[in-house]
């Protein structure tokens, strides 16, 4: 068995290979006595979530360490010397040819036979492995985070993600079971599975500065082998929306970016309160700071929910921007990342947004009567509001025409352009303006723009 196992593209079996790789022991027989040592002495055999009635959890086992120990020692001593397989073909993980072995719940998570649904290839009852993959598995408890119920793990799909896994879960484990303070499956503060997996992508892209490499696809398997009702999540999160995260932490949007995600936390409106100008949540009662380890692993959040399911999160930036100040690079990467709009056309956008501040200050000041009809309900309104700016400049004698044809029909409103993003991102260039003039949106527009997609609504509880 390779000392560094080549990866399968199977989650559990290649965590299980990164904890091998990563423990100090030299040979394959030290390993599993180290884990089962781990399992037996520290953890007290919990691993039920992970492998259901094994040797070292199956209920008529509970407080006999020595009888766990050897059980679960004899069996997978037993494995590497290759006794016990049942058949010989190709494994369903690895498709290496040789001795095959029975997968079953007790050591291999989500397979499943009879009543139990099978996880795995086909809907097959059990699952036929080699050794090599069946050993790897036994080491998965030493490279999973445990959150509530359930098990969180990346499928590693680029070096860094590898190399993030192993410092963050691998060798903290290794640590805590070194200080003699490691009681069970590492926990995570994080029991939201989406946001867990943005602070799994954030933390890749700052701890390895991916800040201008290439985009990776980063995927969380969120899962439970536990009782009568196993069960498996998979989140992904797709090309763009990491790489409108590469954008966003940089040092210089960071800040803004971090403010956007706390203010959309949904917490009950009975109880907390968003402080707009600090960034913080405060409790409504005692007016005391939540801090944000509080409710950043458990509470839902808008604009995570928005950008995994591809609804648009341009209202709420759009709000932002009508409140504050707010860095409109942000806006930008996302409609060129996320939302694939045309650099002419976000190029354009900006250019109308001065152009109709200038045609304001031509007219006195008179902000009001030109801003309002940009905050349409829909699409027809707003085109005969761009219309009239058409006018309004040609009457002013300005040398050049607010908008050419071509400019209007290629990419102002071109074909499949949602006509609300338009109308948000010209809101929000001409709030930036406004705020540049000292004049608060507010007192312009009479009410705020309709958000056109479904939004998460606020619940009543914490």
């Amino acid at each position: 068995m390779p000392e560094k196992p080549a990866m399968t593209g199977d989650p559990f079996v290649d965590a299980g290979g990164l904890v091998m790789e990563t423990l100090p022991q030299k040979t394959v027989e030290d390993k599993i006595r180290y884990a089962t040592d781990v399992y037996v002495d520290h953890w007290k055999g919990k691993l039920h979530s992970i492998f259901l009635h094994s040797k070292i959890t199956h209920i008529r086992l509970t407080n006999k360490p020595e009888l766990q120990r050897e059980g679960s020692l004899d069996y997978y001593l037993s494995v590497l010397k290759g006794n016990g397989a049942i058949s010989e073909g190709y494994c369903r993980i690895c498709a290496a040819q040789g001795l095959l072995f029975e997968g079953e719940r007790k050591n291999f998570p989500l397979v499943g036979s009879g009543e139990f649904s099978n996880f795995h290839h086909f809907q097959e009852p059990g699952l036929l492995i080699c050794k090599d993959c069946l050993i790897r598995i036994f080491f998965l408890p030493l490279g999973v985070f445990q959150s509530g119920g359930n098990q969180m793990l990346l499928q590693f799909q680029s070096p860094e993600q590898k190399k993030l896994w192993q410092e963050d879960v691998i060798l903290e484990n290794m640590d805590k079971v070194a200080r003699g303070t490691s009681e069970g499956i590492l926990k995570s503060e994080f029991k939201n599975p989406q946001n867990a997996l943005f602070h799994f992508a954030s933390r890749l892209i700052e701890r390895f500065e991916l800040y201008e490499k290439a985009t990776q696809r980063v995927r969380l398997f969120f899962f439970t082998n536990f009782g009568s009702k196993p069960d498996v999540e998979i989140h992904d999160l797709p090309n763009p929306v990491f790489s409108f995260l590469r954008y966003v932490l940089e040092p210089d949007l960071k800040q803004d970016w971090m403010y956007l995600v706390r203010g959309n936390y949904i917490l009950s409106k009975t109880k907390f309160d968003f402080d707009r100008e600090a960034g913080t949540w405060t409790e409504k009662k005692t007016g005391g700071l939540l801090e944000e380890t509080e409710y950043q692993g458990t509470r839902p959040n808008r604009i995570y929910s928005s950008l995994l399911s591809g609804k648009s999160i341009l209202g709420n930036l759009r709000n932002i921007h009508r409140e504050r100040p707010f860095n409109i690079h942000i806006a930008i990467a996302y409609l060129r990342e996320v939302r694939q709009m045309q650099k002419e056309q976000i190029e354009l956008i900006r250019k109308l947004a001065g152009k109709i501040i200038e045609l304001c200050e031509k007219e006195n000041g008179n902000y009001k009567r030109y801003l309002q009809p940009i905050n349409a309900k829909n699409a027809h309104t707003l085109r005969m509001a761009i219309l009239r700016m058409v006018r309004r400049n040609y009457e002013s004698g300005a040398e050049e025409p607010f908008i050419t044809s071509e400019e209007y029909i290629e990419y102002l409103f071109p074909d499949g352009q949602r006509w609300y993003e338009v109308r948000d991102f010209l809101l929000i260039c001409l709030y930036e303006k406004l705020h540049e003039l000292r004049i608060e949106p507010e007192k312009v527009f009479d009410e705020n723009a309709d958000d056109d997609e479904d939004v998460i609504t606020d619940t009543d509880s914490f």
